[in-house]
């Protein structure tokens, strides 16, 4: 028992034994798997940094290697666009290799430039390189060219065959492509990046300050480092670029001080929002080659694209690949529609870039651009410290700002202060439509409604249109069927409508700009490559107003260029529009009676009728059809105002469909049926109030200036008064013998503190003022070849400080006074002769000097920040950096033979104009230096002024003959008049209607700037007129020959007596 008790312990202490074994083992166990899976876990954890390390070192060194390809192909088009130019420059025809020296025979064909002015008029044209010659034949004679024919410039027999192989192989080998210097037109203003200047035959003058810093912020911004606030790039988003030409799709960066845009890929049809979803499937394609080697959609030289129905070779290596914009230069941002989605904002400059139009896939991506960018160009003109000019600072222009800048506008049209085509061309911009996107371009009224009379009668209600109706219920017999169609028309889905065609559409743009490039491609484009029938084109302005009336499908409004563009209206490119069907060849655009076979008198009448009594008190009907409170609601139906529901804003929810071909059918219809402009006025617009004679007495009653005053000169020796500028209430002259001074210019409005009304019972008061700077001679010396005038002397105004500048110096230099105190400010000599005439631009921002050694050089002001330069002035420390002008030009441009003896400059036209002893005008673009045209004296005797206005009118004269030439801007000759005696000075009005002359005959004599018919002549004091000044109250400064000044001025009684007749010459610009 014993023996089986202790076995028993025995067995059962084993038992235990063999338990707490298993349980150590499998403690033990448990702990190696713990460990184990925990140095798993380490390896996982290292393998995954080792992965992630890989992948960012490769995805920065693949961002790397994209940035600097991008900033190489950047790179490549810049220098091969300058050597296109240089080539251009060389073989034109003021060019040292031209085949046909200026003045000369040859063809040129030109198209449409899209500088826009203030009042957003585009008056010029520009060399087209790319014109097709084929156009000009009979489509019989030749194939119906299906895609772009790019005529090869000729080569001069003259250029060196050496020289001609190494300028192309320049071209070609830095493009690699031999056809891209020859097809692609880098003169394209709305596609153009921020290339280099080119100059004529001075190109390392290009090389400006500007330039460099541009140059090296594009190199900078590729760079991996990105460690510069100015460089990094702060928002980076897809967007598609919306030209007349072609919408581009591609990457949008935003940094500090540059929008930077990197074409993608061509958009087919119309850029909806099926554009954004190839985005994604190219990201997705990309990612799918490992080693990156799909080729980008923007560098595929063979790839095509199916437009149409149709395979086009794809022309994107003839597109630029890179443009850049300086955030600095923004004046305006809006947020706009496209396709009536609130996507898209377009952006406006200030110095004579085109507006660009960008489209984005949501409004969260407008938005967030668009804020961006107007805080980076405030920021950029108004950094942290300094002090914030409030007129300066602009705003995100979204709906709520919109109406508030409406409101403003409407105001100031109220008290004719703008006038009737500028307050619409607001309006216009405000409600979104634009040149960029042709199913939205601008409208305008048809305000005549007699095109068979010989002259017109604007005293006569009938002459004109009625406003208060749309197109469609003008004539009272096609209203009834339109009117019969809404009241019986019946759809479960479609809402009635009184008119199935619209008032805008991109086919109406076409049909009215056929005759000018890039209208003609794009007409002929929508046409399947071949103009419409003749019979269909425009051909008649009186045949295309009766059609508006009685064609069911028709009833269209008009475009601003109807208001100030003759050239559309002329078939000056020769094109071949196919011969109509009583035989006779379609040309020009057949014209009225009235307008005397004249397409400038045309524009002229037609633009005086919007700005006539009758339509300045019905306007506002108007408005409220196309911008007001009758466009949608129950007022438009009372109004017959409807139109087909797709047109209208809301109308379709294309945001929240999901079935996409029905979204893309809907987007064609919205592109090509027209679109409703935004809805600005909610409520009736007022009319706008009655005329204010005083406020323009040239207009109205030129006949009431008088001689009012003589001011005798306080000059112990008495000299003539040469020269005459006008700064704010300041008067600056300049006598013989440079003796300075500077005295005020006192008005009724300066008298009374600014608080002058024209409605108050006050009477006007014009004068001139004590001396702000007594009579000093400047201490220079001038040359003694030169003759002392009008042309060797300019004002400008930099920020509050104002300054003289003089040339003619015997050290070929020209100099700055400042007019605070008169001393010489600054000195700069770079004209290699005497510089013999000086020009400002009309913002200060620009100055032009024309020299004896033939050449002209463009400079830019510097304006530094307001508060730097006064603590310097204060502290009397004028360093070499404090510069009133930049040291170095901008641009030098040649062409003339002889000595250069007049000037003119203007950003806002993008134009620089010079007159010469050679008797020719040569026309330069500002911003690029580019030559663009040259006009000749009829006799080739040399000019000795010239005048240009901002309505795109340029008059020369020469003392040899006493002749007067007007000239478009476009070169075109439009009249010719004698001077009565020679004259010594010639001044524009504020409004550049009107042109001042005086001379030796001691009288001024009025012009008009639309003919050169005198206006009214008006007596002096029986002494020689030396110099003239016209102020903004359009009152006459005159300096005599013995130092006096003679003010002429209103007579505000004989005004408000009325009697004095209205004159027979209306301008147009006339608020």
């Amino acid at each position: 028992v014993i023996f089986v008790f202790q076995a028993a312990y025995e067995v059962k202490h084993m038992h235990a034994v063999q338990a707490d074994r298993l349980r150590n083992l499998q403690k033990l166990n448990s702990k190696l798997n713990e460990r184990f899976t925990k140095e798993t876990q380490l390896v996982q954890i290292v393998d995954d940094q080792i992965h992630l390390s890989i992948s960012s070192a490769l995805s920065s060194d693949d961002s790397r290697k994209a940035a600097f390809q991008l900033a190489f192909d950047e790179d490549q088009q810049i220098v091969a666009d300058k050597w296109i130019h240089i080539f251009r420059a060389l073989i034109d025809e003021r060019g040292p290799w031209s085949a046909n020296p200026f003045p000369n025979d040859a063809l040129t064909h030109w198209k449409l430039d899209k500088t826009e002015d203030k009042w957003r008029r585009r008056f010029k044209l520009k060399r087209n390189y790319m014109f097709d010659e084929r156009l000009c034949q009979p489509s019989s004679s030749r194939n119906e060219i299906t895609e772009p024919f790019f005529d090869q410039p000729s080569f001069s027999t003259k250029v060196p065959e050496k020289m001609k192989r190494f300028l192309l192989k320049g071209v070609r080998g830095i493009t690699d492509d031999s056809g891209y210097g020859l097809f692609e037109d880098t003169n394209d203003t709305s596609e153009s990046s921020h290339s280099p200047s080119e100059n004529q035959n001075q190109n390392n003058a290009a090389d400006s300050s500007d330039h460099r810093t541009t140059v090296q912020n594009k190199k900078d911004t590729s760079s991996a480092n990105g460690d510069s606030d100015y460089t990094k790039v702060l928002c980076s988003v897809h967007c598609v670029l919306v030209t007349p030409k072609r919408k581009l799709a591609g990457q949008l960066n935003i940094t500090r001080t540059v929008l930077h845009f990197s074409f993608d890929f061509l958009v087919e049809g119309t850029g909806g929002s099926s554009v954004f979803s190839k985005f994604k499937d190219k990201k997705d394609s990309d990612r799918k080659n490992e080693l990156g080697c799909a080729e980008r959609l923007y560098g595929c030289r063979d790839s095509l694209i199916r437009i149409n129905g149709g395979l086009m070779q794809n022309q994107s290596n003839k597109i630029k690949h890179h443009r850049r914009w300086n955030i600095a230069k923004i004046k305006g941002v809006h947020w706009i529609r496209y396709l009536l989605q609130y996507t898209a904002m377009e952006i406006f400059f200030d110095d004579s870039n085109a507006p660009i139009f960008l489209n984005f896939s949501s409004q969260k991506d407008v938005k967030r651009a668009g804020s961006l960018l107007v805080s980076l160009r405030n920021d950029a003109l108004f950094p942290k410290g300094s002090i914030k000019d409030k007129n300066s600072v602009i705003s995100f222009v979204d709906r709520r700002v919109a109406l508030e800048i409406a409101e403003n506008a409407k105001e100031r049209w109220k008290r004719r202060e703008i006038s009737n085509f500028e307050y619409l061309m607001i309006l216009n911009t405000l409600a979104g439509r634009s040149y960029n996107d042709l199913t939205q371009y601008p409208i305008f009224p048809w305000v005549l409604a007699d095109y068979a009379s010989e002259n017109l009668d604007f005293n006569k209600s009938s002459t004109f249109r009625d406003l208060s109706k749309p197109v469609g219920a003008l004539d009272e017999k096609r209203f009834k069927d339109f009117e019969d169609r809404y009241l019986n028309f019946c759809d479960p889905d479609i809402p009635s409508f009184y008119y199935g065609s619209h008032y805008s559409s991109m086919g109406i743009v076409l049909h009215y700009l056929l005759r000018l490039e890039p209208f003609t491609t794009l007409h002929r484009s929508l046409q399947g490559g071949k103009f419409d029938h003749a019979d269909r084109l425009f051909q008649s302005i009186d045949s295309a107003y009766r059609n508006s009336l009685s064609n069911s499908s028709d009833v269209k409004e008009l475009i601003p260029e109807f208001f100030y563009m003759p050239e559309f209206l002329e078939n000056s490119n020769s094109y071949h529009l196919g011969i109509k069907q009583d035989g006779e060849p379609l040309g020009d655009v057949a014209l009225p009676p009235w307008a005397k076979g004249s397409p400038e008198e045309f524009i002229h009448i037609n633009r005086e009728a919007l700005e006539s009594e009758y339509v300045s008190s019905n306007l506002h009907h108007w408005i409220d059809l196309i911008f007001g409170y009758k466009q949608r609601g129950q007022p438009a139906v009372e109004a017959a105002n409807i139109f087909y529901y797709v047109t209208y804003e809301g109308a379709v929810d294309l945001e929240n469909m999901d079935d996409m071909i029905q979204k893309y059918a809907i987007e064609d219809q919205i592109a090509n049926f027209g679109q409703t402009p935004i809805q600005i006025f909610r409520v009736k617009h007022p009319r706008r109030g009655p005329p204010i004679p005083i406020a323009h007495p040239l207009y109205f009653a030129p006949q009431s200036i008088t001689l009012t005053s003589s001011v005798s000169s306080t000059i112990s020796h008495m000299s003539a008064v040469l020269f005459i500028g006008l700064l704010d209430n300041t008067i600056i002259l300049m006598n013989e013998g440079l003796i300075l001074s500077v005295k005020l210019w006192l008005t009724t409005r300066t008298q009374l503190g600014g608080n002058f009304t024209f409605s108050g019972p006050q009477e006007n008061f014009f004068g001139v003022g004590s001396d702000v700077i007594s009579p000093r001679k400047i201490g220079t010396f001038l040359a003694e070849n030169v003759k002392f005038g009008r042309q060797l002397l300019a004002t400008m105004q930099i920020n509050s400080d104002k300054y003289l500048i003089l040339c003619g110096n015997w050290e070929n230099s020209f100099q700055i006074i400042s007019l605070s105190d008169g001393r010489i400010v600054q000195s700069i000599r770079q004209h290699k002769d005497v510089v013999g005439c000086v020009a400002v631009s009309s913002d200060g921002n620009v100055v032009a000097t024309g020299s004896y050694d033939t050449t002209v050089m463009i400079w830019h002001a510097f304006r530094g920040r307001p508060s730097e330069k006064k603590m310097r002035t204060a502290n009397f420390e004028i360093s070499e950096n404090d510069h009133i002008i930049m040291e170095r030009p901008v641009h030098i441009l040649c062409g003339h033979d002889d000595i250069i003896t007049c000037l003119f400059v203007s950003t806002e036209l993008d134009i620089v104009v010079s007159g010469s002893k050679d008797g020719t005008c040569i026309f330069h673009t500002l911003r690029e230096g580019r030559y663009v045209r040259s006009i000749r004296h009829p006799s080739g005797f040399g000019l000795s002024k010239l005048v240009a206005t901002r309505h795109g009118r340029v008059v020369l004269y020469s003392e040899i003959d006493l002749s007067l030439h007007m000239h478009s801007i476009n070169g075109k000759h439009i009249a010719s008049a004698t001077s009565i005696g020679r004259l010594n000075c010639m001044e524009l009005s504020c409004c550049g209607e009107f042109m001042a002359c005086a001379g030796e005959h001691g009288q001024i004599v009025l012009r008009s700037m639309h003919s050169l018919d005198i206006v009214w002549k008006y007596p002096g004091a029986g002494k020689g007129i030396t110099s003239l000044a016209m102020t903004r109250e359009e009152c006459f400064i005159a300096g005599t020959k013995d130092g006096s000044l003679l003010v002429f001025s209103v007579e505000t009684a004989l005004i408000r007596r009325g009697s004095m007749p209205q004159t027979s010459v209306k301008p147009s610009g006339a608020g």
